[in-house]
């Protein structure tokens, strides 16, 4: 019986409908001196023809590195990429096909883009769920990546070393997988299948379906970030692409070494900018929502919300006034839209609506215009995650010789900042790109920094104190999720008469809030004792200082949920036969007056008058 035989694939992690955006007809030295065997319908040595798409790259394979020509269909993908062997011969491309089929969708989106750029407008409208695609495509291109490949790719789990290995193994023990990479086609293929429904439900699903942790991020980058199309202003600069481009992140990144094993390991990140090359005068930018938006602040409670979220995500992890964004002013918006307007600085719903989602919903998207220094930093945000790289694509070489030359020679706050994780691998790689750059007729030498990193008394228990409190918090959503919680509306009827309800309704609280906010309350009462519990064993003074955080940004809340919280921690406090474990739930001793309830009441009448608005702001 003859055995069948492997259809070997090139598996493309860069379509091949955005490379050829990069790239030019070929045209061969010599007019066709140096070709192969064959005459004149031979191949050159490049392996093309005249005249078929080419890209120009830095090849970083190769040390030293060149300059030279790729077929479109040879570059940036690998051999058999999302080969599955546990299937039957024909099915073994199965991811593929299914890559296939939503890059023609996705290409239909992103040719719009390009045509309207190629048509001199100053915009173009998409509608909502042209928009969600290109979301979806956008997270896909990072996590389809050659880096997710080394993460996932293996036949034993053992061979998974990311840093939530823990979590995996859990889930692959609830779920019965045997493979990393059997995780990972599944995850591939429930993003590709997802639909982004209008109401939102995917949202709620979407864990359910696949890898918590990855679903998690999945929801944070498309729901946490806002799209902006820039170009840039000067006609001679461009953009470049590399391997990781969609996976390149602006924002705090740290590490620590643990000092007794030498151990060096991540220990925050926090992207406030993404990227995603269309072509060489155009490039998506991801701005995360943590940032200032001049237009939505207008309204104080977004603001406020604004704030709050920054603090609990920026200032309590890296200290207050720590961190600013390199493209902190890049000048970008929120795409337009057909539903609301500016009214006095002031976003506005128009006549007729309600703020729901519908399908009939448009985004206008500006082409941004940015001045050099833009696109030389956000160049430079490539050149400096390309540590991994096989290639450095562009199209004008004089261009790239003078961006190349600003990331060398510029001051180390944009980069070059030698530390953490494949110390000698970001030598080896400035060295290569110092190389270029001479070969290119630079005569600057790289500027670059060697810092040393923060030592930490045990990186492996701080790792391990992160994996539970992921494992608590997929718990909780969990938890949620599946209802294993009495409905809170069915003691609201009792609530609505008592002296507890008429003090929370004075905080703005109402029989509508009632229910989030007793669970809530509940849950900021649960974390605070949970980070109590992770940190044991850690300087008193950083627990403390941990405390006092976490405290600042619970008084930044819903007055009506902060007292819950109060009035929960310390019913708790006084009840000894309260177990953490249990499941918050409004009890009637809780309408014993407290401290929380003085203070709320106020000196000047029965109850005080303070008012706040509670808006929908994601």
């Amino acid at each position: 019986m003859a055995t069948a035989t492997l259809n070997t694939q090139y598996h493309h992690f860069v379509p091949q409908f955005l490379l050829r955006n990069f790239s030019h007809p070929y045209k061969p030295e010599n007019d066709g001196s140096k070709k192969r065997k064959g005459g004149a319908k031979g191949r050159f040595k490049s392996g093309l023809f005249p005249k078929d798409p080419a890209i120009r790259h830095v090849d970083l394979v190769v040390d030293p590195p060149v300059i030279c020509e790729k077929p479109v269909k040879r570059i940036l993908g690998m051999m058999n990429m999302y080969h599955d062997s546990s299937k039957p011969v024909d099915q073994q491309h199965h991811v593929e096909k299914m890559f296939s089929k939503l890059e023609s969708e996705a290409s239909y989106v992103f040719r719009k883009i390009t045509k309207a750029f190629e048509q001199h407008q100053a915009s173009l409208w998409i509608t909502r769920d042209e928009r969600n695609l290109l979301r979806k495509f956008l997270f896909l291109l990072k996590y389809r990546g050659s880096g997710f490949h080394r993460r996932f790719y293996h036949n034993d789990p053992e061979e998974y070393e990311a840093d939530d290995r823990e979590l995996l193994h859990d889930y692959m023990t609830e779920k019965g997988y045997k493979r990393p990479m059997d995780v990972w086609f599944d995850n591939l293929r429930t993003i590709m299948e997802l639909d982004m429904d209008i109401e939102r439900r995917w949202i709620q699903e979407l864990p359910k379906r696949m890898f918590s942790y990855d679903a998690m991020w999945f929801i944070m980058h498309a729901q946490s970030y806002y799209m902006a199309i820039c170009t840039p202003e000067n006609p001679d600069d461009e953009f470049i692409l590399t391997d990781s481009s969609y996976n390149v992140f602006e924002g705090p990144n740290t590490f620590a070494q643990d000092e007794k094993t030498g151990e060096v390991g991540g220990t925050s990140h926090t992207p406030l900018h993404q990227f995603a090359p269309i072509s060489p005068k155009l490039m998506i930018v991801l701005r995360s929502l943590l940032l200032p938006d001049p237009l939505e602040d207008g309204s104080e409670d977004v603001r406020q919300q604004r704030a709050f979220l920054r603090f609990m995500s920026i200032d309590s992890v890296y200290g207050p006034g720590n961190i600013k964004s390199l493209l902190a002013d890049l000048p970008i918006q929120k795409a337009q839209n057909n539903y609301a307007q500016s009214v006095d600085g002031r976003v506005q719903l128009l006549s007729g609506e309600n703020g729901t989602h519908r399908r009939d919903h448009r985004f206008c998207f500006t082409f941004f215009k940015v001045d050099r220094l833009h696109v030389d930093l956000i160049n430079a945000i490539l050149f400096d995650n390309c540590i991994t790289c096989t290639s450095l694509v562009f199209e004008s070489t004089a261009n790239f010789a003078r961006t190349l030359e600003w990331y060398l020679t510029a001051p180390c706050n944009i980069g070059k900042r030698i530390l953490g994780e494949d110390v000698e691998a970001k030598r080896g790689t400035l060295k290569k790109l110092e190389h270029i750059s001479r070969s290119l007729g630079s005569t600057k030498d790289t500027v670059s920094v060697e810092l040393e990193l923060p030592l930490i008394r045990d990186y492996e228990k701080y790792r391990l104190g992160h994996i539970e409190m992921s494992r608590y918090w997929i718990k909780l959503m969990n938890k949620k999720k599946t209802g294993n919680h009495e409905p809170r509306e069915t003691s609201q009827p009792t609530l609505g008469n008592s002296h507890f309800m008429d003090i929370y309704h004075v905080l703005d609280g109402s029989m509508d809030t009632i229910s989030a906010d007793l669970e809530q309350g509940w849950l900021m009462w649960k974390l605070r004792v949970k980070i109590d519990a992770w940190s044991c064993g850690v300087e008193e003074t950083i627990r403390e200082r941990n405390r006092e955080l976490l405290t600042e940004a619970y008084l930044k809340l819903y007055p009506s949920r902060v007292w819950l919280y109060i009035k929960t921690s310390r019913f708790i406090m006084l009840d000894q036969g309260k177990r953490i474990e249990d499941e918050g739930t409004y009890d009637s001793r809780q309408d014993a007056d407290g401290p929380e309830d003085v203070i709320a009441k106020g000196e000047s009448g029965p109850y005080s008058t303070y008012s706040y608005q509670r808006t929908d702001w994601l």
